[in-house]
């Protein structure tokens, strides 16, 4: 990686959580070239109602291993 690249790495790995999930999101789009869809953008939305309940305690999380036994159950596996 050239010397510019790891500094604005390093610099963006400091930023808060929030800030780094909207770069990431702003970088993945400029490679896409293309904007969410309707449905992509609600799923953002979901996942970040579901995050901030989970960041205040309203929620519980799934350990992975139960998650993906529920992934795999649903797609028959």
């Amino acid at each position: 990686m050239n010397p510019e690249l790891l500094e604005i790495e390093r610099k963006a790995i400091h930023l808060p959580i929030k800030e780094r999930e909207i770069l990431a999101e702003r970088l993945i789009q400029s490679v896409e070239g293309v904007p969410l869809t309707e449905v992509e953008e609600a799923w953002v939305k979901e996942a970040e109602r579901r995050f901030k309940a989970w960041s205040r305690g309203e929620r519980k999380g799934v350990s992975t291993r139960r998650a993906f036994r529920q992934i795999r159950k649903d797609l028959g596996w």
